[in-house]
């Protein structure tokens, strides 16, 4: 059985309202050519779909939304926290005049990820010092090449995606 609105304009279809063509008896009701007179306007002529106030179709009335019990996410700290790991870090990244950068980020990354429970299940980084270097380096050398518009527009995504294709589950 088909489900049609109280004014029958519109009609389910198992997905979406849509407008109803049909007459009571369940012929199609289709206009001719005929049908329209000779000094028709503009918005006589438009089929209903057309305009806008018939364009908005009426919206089916939802119930609740079914709320998710889970979803609860945790990180477990250590006694210092990744303080001292962003420090050396940090230092690392000094020393090596910025080429320990890569590095330094896996390692931060690593301690954080093993810290991490999402619905009670821990989470582990994949990724590798030497794959982010490769990323790194590329994002240097365009921004140096185009003047830094490759950084602002496309570069600083490609580290946190790279941190994102490479978190599964431990």
């Amino acid at each position: 059985m088909q489900q049609i609105s109280e004014d029958g304009k519109w009609k389910w279809d198992g997905a979406e309202w849509v407008q109803n063509d049909e007459d009571e008896d369940g012929s199609l009701e289709v206009p001719s050519i005929a049908d329209v007179p000779i000094e028709a306007t503009h918005a006589e002529v438009m089929p209903a779909a057309a305009t806008p106030e018939a364009a908005v179709q009426p919206m089916q009335a939802m119930g609740q939304m079914p709320m998710n019990a889970g979803g609860d996410w945790a990180i477990q700290t250590a006694e210092y926290g990744l303080f001292f790991t962003k420090l050396i870090g940090l230092i690392l990244t000094a020393i090596t005049l910025g080429f320990g950068l890569p590095w330094a980020k896996c390692m931060v990354i690593n301690k954080w990820a093993k810290k991490v429970r999402i619905d009670g299940r821990p989470i582990k980084f994949t990724g590798t010092p030497m794959g982010l270097f490769g990323i790194w380096i590329k994002i240097c050398v365009f921004s140096i090449i185009t003047l830094s518009l490759y950084y602002w527009l496309a570069g600083y995504k490609q580290v946190a995606k790279y941190v994102d294709n490479n978190i599964s589950w431990a």
